[in-house]
């Protein structure tokens, strides 16, 4: 039996007095106890811990788990303060490091811990570029360097186009990316691409591209050359025109600021054979050189000497051949047309057809020109 059951059964009431003293002592102990133990959460620089405590004051809170504030730390509520079930205990310490701006180096100390907040006490705003530390990211306590540029005004030639953007960019690189045209491995940028940025800078970028592109195209016919004795040199007729073919061809097209610069043919398959074409080409020796002398100045009178010249008024060349007359002396054997044939065989039609009607075949220039 219990030494608590054999006091139950005791008829003393003295021991159940006594007893009785002894189990209210102990409850209330048990109560004021739980009264006593409280739940935080620990906040130092951004990183946080959940603990249980039963710790009076702050400073003995922070002693209980090891964190030692140090001289100039920020702490909420203060060291000597009490706290509650569920409270939240914020420290921020003092840090001290290196602010460069724009290469301008300045010791600083703070209890900001990320750099926004560094920022945001010393009156800069966001758009500044700081290169080596996420503007969320909590800082060192000691040592750190924070690198970072102010918003400077340049003018920037991007390919076609002329800006003149404020932008907080520690280099040529950065602005560019910061702009959302970052450099290519083939682009070309003035100044260099590592070159701090500085107020009213002039920045010319050259966008060079290099893309694949594959495209189905016609296939010439080949073409199977006949010689013809009978045709005068060089001339050619087309026998069989043959019928193109298809491929498919890939090419590498280089652009500079979105104009082609070069079209390199890099495969070819072919999808359907071209038939071949039939041509004859002429070998017989064509009209005799002429030097210049009074034909090219009847043509000059004529045509302006344009030897070529097709003006629409059914007379062709430079002398000014009606087809009828073209036709008759000959001309055919040289080309359709007077206007198709060269210099030298014009002048020997010319020269057939002066012979069968003399000068009055062109009565107005050769009368200016004292021919007739």
């Amino acid at each position: 039996m219990s030494v608590f059951s054999k006091i139950n059964e005791s008829k003393s009431t003295r021991a159940r007095v006594a007893v009785g003293a002894v189990l209210a002592t102990v409850a209330a102990g048990g109560v004021m106890g739980v009264a006593l133990h409280k739940n935080v959460t620990i906040d130092v620089d951004g990183s946080t811990r959940d603990v249980s405590t039963m710790a009076l004051s702050v400073d003995a809170l922070l002693s209980s788990q090891g964190i030692e504030p140090g001289d100039g730390a920020q702490v909420t509520p203060a060291l000597d303060s009490s706290f509650g079930d569920g409270q939240k205990i914020t420290i921020h310490r003092k840090k001290t490091l290196m602010l460069e701006i724009d290469g301008k180096p300045e010791v600083v100390t703070t209890n900001a811990v990320t750099v926004d907040e560094l920022l945001a006490e010393r009156g800069l705003t966001h758009a500044a570029d700081v290169t080596n530390f996420h503007p969320d990211a909590p800082m060192p306590v000691d040592g750190g360097v924070v690198d970072l540029a102010l918003p400077k005004p340049v003018s920037l030639t991007d390919g076609t186009a002329t800006l003149h953007p404020t932008v907080a960019a520690q280099t040529v690189r950065d602005l560019l990316a910061a702009l959302g045209n970052p450099l290519a491995p083939t682009d070309k940028v003035e100044p260099a691409p590592e070159t701090p940025v500085s107020k009213d800078m002039k920045i010319k970028v050259t966008r060079i591209r290099t893309e694949t592109s594959t495209v189905e195209e016609a296939v010439k016919p080949p073409e199977i050359k006949q010689k013809d004795p009978n045709l005068i040199r060089d001339r050619r007729v087309v026998v069989n025109p043959g019928k193109p073919g298809q491929a498919r061809v890939t090419y590498n097209i280089t652009t500079i600021n979105g104009k082609v610069v070069k079209r390199d043919r890099m495969q070819s398959v072919v999808l359907t054979a071209a038939q071949p074409a039939t041509v004859r080409i002429g070998t017989k020796p064509g009209a005799p050189f002429v030097p210049v002398g009074v034909w090219d100045a009847l043509a000059q009178c004529e045509a302006t000497g344009n030897w070529a010249i097709n003006s629409g008024n059914g007379f062709y060349g430079g002398v000014q051949f009606d087809q009828n007359t073209w036709e008759r002396w000959g001309g055919l054997e040289y080309a359709p047309r007077a206007d198709l044939a060269t210099r030298e065989e014009q002048i020997a039609v010319a020269k057939k057809t002066q012979a069968a009607q003399g000068w009055g075949a062109w009565p107005s220039c050769s009368s200016k020109l004292g021919l007739r």
